[in-house]
């Protein structure tokens, strides 16, 4: 160090003292060699019981990481580097845990050999609790904007807010459309939760996944007995949701067959159970959604007109993130809360770079898949990582029908789209599933819907 050479030991000390961190040194085997003041009043550990001790002493929670390639990123023994700054936790000599951040650098000989390292910690308990209440604080003002559990101050999502403020003071029934992935049900569960019926169930049916065969005995119930498999007598959905809301999810999948039967019950106000001959009155608001265009449907002759108006009789649309990409800042800062309470994280935001990155990008899944992002942002990241950075985020899925990144855009005919995709993939279903982005399941419900043979 330049200007160095007359700094006798008591300067040297009082260096050390003086700097505002804990510092000790450990030999190339880890062996403590020198423990600072300021490291005992940290540790609750003496320079008497911790010299000749090794650093595991300290019960880092990064030096007991399985996987190797965290202990070489911030061990400067293992690397030979200047290990990284990272905040880590380290358990006093009372069992109690403190949070530091820790830099290390390694020493080196004049033959160039490494005898050791000097390594340096912060106790960062006061500013990990000014965080949490910085990420609380964020988080709220985040809502501000928000309505129930739907985040989001834009002039589309505040609109949609006023019209649930007044529909949910009513008995109506409801349409939901918007495309996959925009929160159709949430927004059922909070018209529910701000109506009269709040105290009731809210129950859930997917029509799609269900098989016509076993979706009458689902939604009216069943009498024991009524068919192969009916060992007990089962009360359907519409009974169970008595009270309540029962929310019919991908209502446009459901066969014309079945979508008698619900108009049926709507009308009447009844459900007969299968298997039986008398009717049950029931007492429920009914809200269903559709990622399809349902006045399409009815004027193709695949909805029923009569059911469409029974149960439309207030729609509202969910608009795309990509119509509110403005929102997109405070539904990150919210699913940065959630997650950091899941994964026992402390993610303060993300980077500046990885903010440009999620507001470019097109969103095809909507806020389900910038969930999915960030959810994936912390399963990737460090331990001690505090923003979300670029490196982090999922890549930018390109759709193209062929799997060796030829980028040729499918027909926008969905039959056509889906006939397509079984003729690049050779029929094989996983493919052509993955090719149009949706499950398995999904191919088969569009094969069956089209008429194609899933043979």
């Amino acid at each position: 160090m330049a200007g160095s050479s007359n700094l006798n030991s008591h300067f040297r000390e009082a260096l050390i003292e003086t700097v505002p961190c804990s510092v000790f040194i450990v030999d190339k085997n880890r062996k403590i060699i020198f423990w600072s003041k300021s490291a005992e009043q940290l540790t609750g550990f003496s320079a008497e019981e911790i010299l000749g001790s090794t650093c595991y002493k300290l019960r880092m929670n990064i030096c007991a990481s399985k996987d190797p390639e965290i202990r070489k990123t911030f061990c400067p023994l293992e690397s030979g580097n200047e290990g990284a700054e990272v905040e880590c936790e380290m358990i006093r000599k009372d069992g109690s845990t403190v949070p530091v951040m820790r830099r290390s650098k390694p020493v080196y000989d004049d033959s160039g050999q490494m005898i050791g390292a000097i390594e340096a910690l912060i106790d960062v308990s006061l500013i990990k609790q000014a965080r949490t209440e910085i990420s609380i604080l964020k988080h709220e003002i985040a809502r501000r904007g928000s309505f129930g559990q739907l985040v989001g101050g834009s002039a589309r999502m505040q609109k949609l807010y006023e019209t649930i403020k007044v529909v949910s003071q009513t008995d109506a029934n409801v349409v939901v459309e918007g495309d996959t992935g925009t929160g159709k049900e949430l927004i059922a569960k909070t018209i529910h939760n701000e109506s009269l019926r709040s105290k009731g169930i809210f129950l859930a049916v997917n029509c799609g996944a269900l098989p016509e065969s076993l979706l009458e005995a689902e939604l009216f119930g069943h009498a024991k007995g009524a068919f192969t498999g009916a060992v007990q007598t089962r009360t359907g959905c519409f009974e169970a949701a008595g009270g309540g809301t029962l929310f019919l999810d991908e209502i446009g999948e459901m066969p014309l067959t079945s979508q008698v039967k619900i108009l049926r019950a709507i009308q009447e106000k009844e459900i007969t159970r299968v298997g039986e001959t008398a009717p049950r009155k029931i007492d429920v608001r009914i809200i269903a959604a559709s990622n399809r265009n349902l006045y399409k449907m009815v004027q193709e002759g695949t909805f029923r007109e009569d059911l469409y108006y029974r149960l439309n009789v207030v729609n509202l649309r969910v608009p795309s993130l990509s119509e509110r990409r403005e929102d997109i800042p405070d539904l990150v800062t919210h699913f940065i809360h959630q997650f950091n309470s899941e994964y026992g994280r402390n993610i303060e935001g993300c980077s500046p770079s990885a903010m440009e990155n999620l507001l470019s990008r097109d969103w095809p899944g909507n806020v389900r898949e910038l969930k999915h992002s960030i959810e994936h942002a912390f399963a990737v990241s460090l331990k001690g990582q505090k923003t979300i950075t670029v490196e982090s985020l999922p890549a930018v899925k390109t759709k193209s029908i062929d799997f060796e990144q030829e980028q040729t855009s499918l027909p926008s005919d969905p039959k056509t789209e889906l006939l397509e995709a079984l003729k690049k993939t050779d029929g094989n279903k996983t493919k052509a599933a993955k090719l149009l982005g949706i499950t398995r399941a999904g191919l088969y419900k569009r094969m069956k819907r089209f008429g194609i043979d899933a043979g």
